[in-house]
């Protein structure tokens, strides 16, 4: 269903939404680079945390699945 004209932006409305949008990317890029690298230990340990238990898994798996087809 077709939106009514009435819900329309105007031209100014639309320039002006348009600034915002662009101020707030900006301003967005600017401060999501600062926490990215101060997170780059906690982060590699997360991944260690979880990604040990995995290997370990996948290698038990791998030593039986060995057995079972040797």
């Amino acid at each position: 269903k077709p939106v009514e004209e009435k819900h329309y932006m105007t031209e100014a409305e639309l320039t002006a939404e348009l600034k915002k949008a662009h101020e707030s990317d900006v301003v967005a890029q600017v401060s999501s680079a600062a926490p990215a690298a101060a997170a780059s230990p906690i982060l590699i340990g997360a991944w260690l945390f979880v990604g040990i238990p995995i290997l370990w898994g996948a290698w038990i798996t791998l030593q039986k699945a060995f057995v079972l087809f040797h």
